[in-house]
């Protein structure tokens, strides 16, 4: 299988990211989907897993994963985190466009919450 060149959310996951850039706390809907992504690996490691994850659409903003990962942390941490992946950008879009949904529904129950509760 071949590794995703472009990584684009989902036009629920772009929301929630629009959302959270919104509050200023982050400076990008990136730097928000990354977030998200460090928030489903904290919260959901043992039980989420990103190779059989189908996001449920293709509607949400494209970025190309060299500016999505612009440094490689991102591929280096999956790699750790997930030994043998071959396709590490189809996680770390995985794992973004989950933990992005996750903090939707949080959202949607709760408002949006203190950035630091959903780090704990």
């Amino acid at each position: 299988m071949n590794d995703i060149t472009n990584l684009r959310l989902s036009k629920r996951a772009e929301e929630v990211a629009e959302q959270l850039k919104n509050t200023g706390k982050f400076d990008s809907a990136v730097a928000a989907a990354k977030f998200a992504l460090a928030y489903a690996v904290k919260n959901y490691y043992d039980e989420f897993d990103p190779a059989s994850y189908v996001v449920s659409d293709n509607l949400g903003t494209n970025y190309n994963v060299g500016s999505f990962d612009n440094d490689s942390t991102l591929i280096q941490s999956i790699r750790a985190l997930y030994p043998g992946v071959e396709t590490p950008f189809i996680y770390v879009r995985a794992l973004a466009v989950f933990g992005l949904e996750k903090i939707g529904e949080i959202i949607e129950t709760q408002g949006i919450p203190a950035i630091y509760s959903l780090c704990e």
